[in-house]
């Protein structure tokens, strides 16, 4: 196991009992082994006992694990464990925290995001497993046809502009972002990130972590950028008009610029920027493309979908993108002037050559890899 050690970790540790740590390492030990993509710990109180159910996140779907109650262990004493290894204050029960560590399991290195939570019935914990090779990913290991990377391309090898990666919560839009930097990376370009946290370290890139104790947001961040000659940059996510309004302004000032907003498709994508204040003006200028995507399970290759011990009796094991790809041109450009309505962009988008989420998901269901229901059960998480 390892810590981060930046805030005195190693003293604070001691102030733990080993056998609780022993526990936390046991669960996040099984969730990588199950491939569990988040660990959660809830309160609950049951009969008039107090316990906490821990979950695990597998292929998106979340699992009841086990319940720890005061036989195994002291409750405080396990979540101020896990706030201690994260490096968080354990005094502070009644604001949320978030902290980190990292986790070392058979020679990979993990990092462990923490996130706590103050509830009616105590704190509740989640645990974000990252794999860091796993968010490096090449762009042809991200499910996508060889048609919609080739339109991909067409957008993010352009000199200036302004692409949108959208989709949910839990989508991968991080993930593709941090492929599409990779895809494009040369010592030629210089390249420079702002993120809220920075998820992973890349050799020869700058990147900036936000920190709002010390001013540093992604706006303050973005105009930091602006002054240092960028060819590239890259904003974590889309919070605020004011955000957007700054990374346009980049776009327009001769950079290419990718960032990540929570929308549902394509379409809504853009209906979204302009609700939240930005002028039609700047968005029909500097916009290049939209990617929305989503994450379908894949059906288990052992099983073929019955259900086995390999899967955990679900059926499914590991999951793909699902894309879809607008590219602007001068119609769809005239029509976000206009502030057209959803319906009219979407009906021109497609008579324009959109890719929908159908280009990915006929493909994968003819040949057997996923399933209709699946899709549907993605696709209405909405």
């Amino acid at each position: 196991m390892a810590f981060d050690q930046d805030r005195g970790g190693i003293e604070r540790r001691q102030e733990v009992r080993q056998e609780t740590l022993d526990m936390v390492y046991n669960f996040i030990r099984r969730g990588i082994k199950e491939r569990a993509t988040d660990i959660h710990w809830e309160p609950i109180v049951d009969s008039g006992e107090e316990e906490i159910v821990v979950r695990f996140r597998v292929d998106g779907i979340l699992k009841d694990i086990e319940r720890i109650n005061h036989e195994k262990t002291r409750l405080g004493s396990l979540i101020n464990a896990i706030k201690i290894m994260a490096t968080m204050d354990p005094t502070k029960r009644r604001r949320e925290q978030d902290g980190r560590f990292t986790f070392l399991f058979e020679n990979v290195e993990y990092d462990v995001r923490v996130a706590t939570m103050p509830t009616i019935l105590g704190e509740k914990i989640v645990m974000r497993l990252m794999d860091r090779n796993k968010y490096c990913m090449n762009l042809d290991d991200l499910g996508m046809s060889q048609d919609i990377q080739h339109c991909l391309d067409d957008m993010i090898y352009k000199p200036e502009g302004f692409v949108v990666i959208s989709g949910p919560t839990g989508s991968g839009k991080t993930t593709s972002l941090y492929s599409i930097l990779k895809h494009i990376y040369t010592r030629e370009k210089n390249i420079c990130t702002i993120e809220d946290p920075v998820e992973v370290k890349f050799m020869g890139i700058n990147q900036i972590q936000v920190d709002h104790e010390f001013g540093m947001t992604f706006v303050s961040g973005l105009r930091a950028i602006m002054r240092q000659d960028p060819n590239i940059i890259a904003v974590g996510e889309i919070r605020d008009v004011e955000t957007v309004r700054t990374a346009l302004q980049a776009a327009l000032a001769g950079s290419m610029i990718f960032s990540t907003l929570h929308a549902r498709d394509a379409v809504n994508t853009i209906v979204r920027l302009l609700d939240m204040g930005v002028e039609p003006f700047f968005l029909a200028t500097a916009l290049t493309g939209v990617v929305t995507q989503r994450l379908v399970r894949l059906v288990c290759k052992i099983c073929k979908g019955k259900g086995c011990m390999q899967c955990a009796n679900t059926g499914y094991k590991r999951r793909t993108g699902i894309f879809e790809v607008l590219r602007i041109n001068e119609p769809l450009r005239q029509l976000i002037l206009q502030k057209a309505s959803a319906n009219e962009l979407r009906t021109a988008a497609l008579e324009q050559g959109m890719m929908p989420f159908s280009k990915s998901i006929e493909p994968l269901i003819a040949q057997g890899a996923t399933t209709k229901e699946e899709v549907d059960r993605v696709l209405a998480l909405e």
